[in-house]
Formats: C-alpha cells, sequence, structure tokens
C-alpha cells in the first residue's frame, strides 16, 4: 500500500476515534483545562506542530537539527564499501551529515486556529570512496558521466581509488500552515494539522559541474500536502503526547524531473516534570517513506547507490529521549530551552540506502 493511503488510512481512523474521546464535557471546570505553564506542555523539541496557542498570542521558535548517517545497509544488513563495490557499483558512501536550522513563527487569531509558518537553512556534507579497481560497474549513467571520475570532489584522484567529499547547502523547503483544535477538555488537546511544503529548495544542487546524488539536494522542489492530527494530556507531573503526520506530493516531479516519496510519520511520548522549571521525555517514533519517482532529467551519473531513485525510502523506528526548561522568573522569564537525542531501534530500507546513526535537536521558543 502507497504511503499516502496509509496516512489517510491512520488519519481517518482517529478521527472516527474523536467523539469518543470527546465525550460530554459541559461540566469542566478551570482544573480541566490544559496548563501551558507546566514544563512539558510541549512536546519533545524534535516534533514540530505539537500546540496551538491562545487567541492574539504569538510564538517565535528556532531549532538546530543535526542528523548523522554512517555507510549503507540494504533492507535491514549493513554494508561495508566493499559490499556495495560487490554490488556493482564504483562509489560507497562513508558517511553523511545534515544540518538544518529552522526559524518559526505561529500566530492564533483565534482560540481554536493557530496559524504558522517555518523557514529553514540546510546544510549537507558526505564523504565518500572509490572502488579502487578498474571495470566500473556502473559508470555510465545518463550522458555517460560519472560522479567523481574527474579530478572531482575534494582530494579526488581520478578512478583509482580514494575518498573525497560533497557538499551543499542553502534554503530549504518553506512550510506555512495552520493547527486547528477540536477538543480542550479534561486536560487533554486534540488539534489537527495541515501544512503546505512550498517548492523553494535547489534540487539541481551541483559541484564541479556535476549533479549531486538525490540525498544531497536542498528539499523536495514540490508542492507537498502535510496533514495530520495531534492528541495531548495533561496530568500534575507528566504528559502523554501523540501525532500522525504524512507527506504527499503534489506534483509528479520537480524542476529536475524527479519527486520525493510520500510518507508517514507516527510518534508518541510521555514527559514528567523534575520540578517547576524542567521536564524530561521519552518518546518512540516511525517513519514509512516511499521511494524517489521518475529521476533527473540532467546528465547524471549511476556510479553510486546515492543516485539510484529506488536506494531512498523505507521503514525506519527511533527512540528519543530529551529535556524541556522553562524560564520562571527575570528577563527571559517565558522562554523555553531545550534538546532531544534521537537514536534508531530499526532500519529496513527500501534498497541499499544510507544508514541512521543518531539526529540531535537543539531549540528556543519564547510565547508573547
Amino acid at each position: 500500500m502507497k504511503t499516502y493511503q496509509k496516512t489517510a488510512a491512520i488519519l481517518c481512523s482517529l478521527s472516527l476515534s474523536l467523539p469518543i474521546l470527546a465525550g460530554d464535557h459541559s461540566s469542566n471546570t478551570e482544573t480541566d483545562l490544559w496548563d501551558a505553564s507546566y514544563p512539558d506542555s510541549h512536546a519533545p523539541i524534535g516534533v514540530m506542530g505539537d500546540h496551538t496557542h491562545g487567541a492574539g498570542e504569538y510564538m517565535l521558535s528556532y531549532r538546530f537539527m543535526t542528523m548523522a548517517m554512517k555507510g549503507h545497509r540494504q533492507g535491514t544488513q549493513s554494508l561495508s564499501a566493499e559490499d556495495v563495490f560487490g554490488l556493482g557499483y564504483d562509489i560507497a558512501a562513508l558517511d553523511m551529515t545534515m544540518d538544518m536550522h529552522m526559524i518559526g513563527m505561529m500566530h492564533a487569531p483565534t482560540d481554536k486556529l493557530t496559524l504558522m509558518a517555518m523557514v529553514n537553512f540546510v546544510e549537507k556534507e558526505m564523504h565518500m570512496t572509490r572502488k579502487p579497481a578498474h571495470g566500473m560497474g556502473h559508470m555510465g549513467g545518463h550522458g555517460g558521466m560519472m560522479m567523481g571520475g574527474m579530478a572531482g570532489g575534494h582530494g579526488g584522484h581520478g578512478g583509482h581509488g580514494g575518498s573525497f567529499s560533497h557538499a551543499s547547502s542553502g534554503l530549504g523547503d518553506i512550510t506555512v500552515g495552520g493547527l486547528y483544535k477540536i477538543l480542550d477538555a479534561n486536560r487533554q488537546r486534540i488539534h489537527l494539522n495541515l501544512g503546505i511544503g512550498l517548492p523553494t529548495a535547489g534540487v539541481e544542487e551541483k559541484e564541479h559541474g556535476m549533479l549531486l546524488p538525490y540525498g544531497m539536494q536542498l528539499g523536495s522542489g514540490t508542492w507537498d500536502l502535510k496533514p495530520g492530527i495531534t492528541w495531548l494530556a495533561q496530568c500534575d507531573d507528566f504528559s502523554l503526547g501523540a501525532q500522525a503526520m504524512g507527506t504527499v506530493r503534489l506534483e509528479n516531479e520537480n524542476d529536475a524531473g524527479y519527486a520525493l516519496g510520500d510518507k508517514l510519520d507516527v510518534t508518541a511520548w510521555a514527559a514528567r516534570k523534575l520540578n517547576e522549571s524542567i521536564s524530561a521525555s521519552l518518546r518512540i517514533s516511525y517513519t514509512n517513506a516511499d521511494s524517489i519517482d521518475g529521476h533527473f532529467s540532467s546528465h547524471h551519473s549511476h556510479s553510486s547507490p546515492n543516485f539510484i531513485q529506488g536506494n531512498y525510502g523505507g521503514e525506519f523506528l527511533e527512540g528519543g529521549i530529551g529535556l524541556n526548561f522553562q524560564i520562571k522568573q527575570g528577563t527571559l522569564k517565558g522562554h523555553r530551552l531545550a534538546i532531544e537525542g534521537i537514536f534508531p531501534i530499526h532500519q529496513d530500507l527500501n534498497g541499499v540506502g544510507m544508514e541512521r546513526d543518531y539526529s540531535l535537536v537543539a531549540g528556543w521558543q519564547f510565547a508573547f
């Protein structure tokens, strides 16, 4: 089943359960309402679109995320560079990092509706190694070009083996959207998420005149629909939350000739207050991503797994541990600082993709 169909099925089933969760709340008192002053009233910082605001409120935020990947994986099996060469490729990735700076703004024109926008700047770097032998298996590619076959890459050594690196950086895809609150009672909240991804990122990034792999491009480059639903529950000393979000590509291809796969993200977390200012959280998340549709319409290589569309996407199960800190007094009263480390539990890739190592998200939030 396509990922977008799974997304629709999950969102519909959750929506049908809302009347049961909501029940009759006609006798709610102030103590039944959500308390935003708790340090755990926000989700772990790695969760986006997790909370709404009261009418007239604004919030500014900044997040820094770094993700590290190491080597290749085929399905659930880790591969060495030699394994990749044995599959007929001439270049294997050693590791890759992606750093993302995300600036967000939220505004609630009404108590039920919160509008939001997110702008991000992306930096990527990949270290690779060449097959030290001759007779390049995937040397051809469209137009007969081979990545790294020139003096290319940093520290390149032609086609005689050796390591080199690629880098890209720039504006990512901008997201705009809104959150609509449909339940706020019994210290529970439920809201619907709806975002639109704008194709503002570069998808034809090159180095030494050659296209970089799909994973080194800066965004999807397509208009994307991002529907979802979020549930929150609060007690005196701990809180719970869950969210399901989909990403549906609204175009068959971007300006470069391809489209990233649809994606489903499901996550759940529990957080506990350590004191009036600090809370700690545990989170589990599941991602299901389809492979890439289409392919680069310009000349590109097939010498590396990172240039093959079927080597992207898969299923990922990850765990996270985080801290939220809310400043309660002084000139910085109301500011929030948070950090979350995310680590893989299970990975089942669609092809010969890159293996996730860890992610780290740190951020600042201020509502006024």
